[in-house]
């Protein structure tokens, strides 16, 4: 019975440092024009330069011509309507008077960067996608992906000290 209850002991000590040596972070990005606003939040494992997680956040500010509202409206609902049924992503919507967005989570574990038929249902997402999350090494690469979208004119932003 001890020598059980050693070794689950030095099994959970094994456990906690695996989990420890994991370096997870946070990283995020901004692009603004006067209409819009783009956020890459990503989540990498620092020590493997592997992304985790993306989330894309999108705000449009509407026209206040309301068919160019309209149509905006209608763009983005065709592209979410694209997006939906991938596997590893998933969209959240806000609508609001005077301006409208989306959230798009992509869970690396899930989400297959190469897969054709996703593609092909969904080219504006993978367009995106291919901006955003560069592959190096046989891996979604953080520092190749930040370096990316940093020449596109993207700005990463610092986390205020509290």
């Amino acid at each position: 019975m001890k020598r059980i209850l050693k070794l689950s002991i030095v099994l959970l000590g094994a456990l906690f440092v695996l989990l420890g040596c994991r370096s997870e972070s946070k990283s995020v990005f901004v692009f603004q024009t006067e209409n819009s606003k783009i956020t890459y939040t990503y989540v990498y494992d620092k020590g493997n330069d592997e992304v985790l997680s993306l989330t894309t956040d999108v705000v449009v500010r509407l026209s206040e011509v309301q068919e160019l509202a309209t149509a905006t409206r209608q763009k983005r609902d065709e592209l979410v309507n694209q997006i939906k049924d991938i596997e590893g992503v998933r969209i959240t919507l806000s609508d609001g008077a005077k301006a409208i967005g989306f959230t798009i989570e992509i869970d690396m574990k899930k989400f297959k960067l190469n897969d054709p038929e996703s593609r092909a249902k969904a080219p504006s997402l993978y367009e995106t996608m291919d901006v955003a999350l560069i592959k190096k090494d046989g891996k979604v690469s953080f520092s190749a992906s930040k370096e990316n979208i940093e020449r596109l004119g993207f700005v990463e932003q610092k986390e205020e000290k509290k």
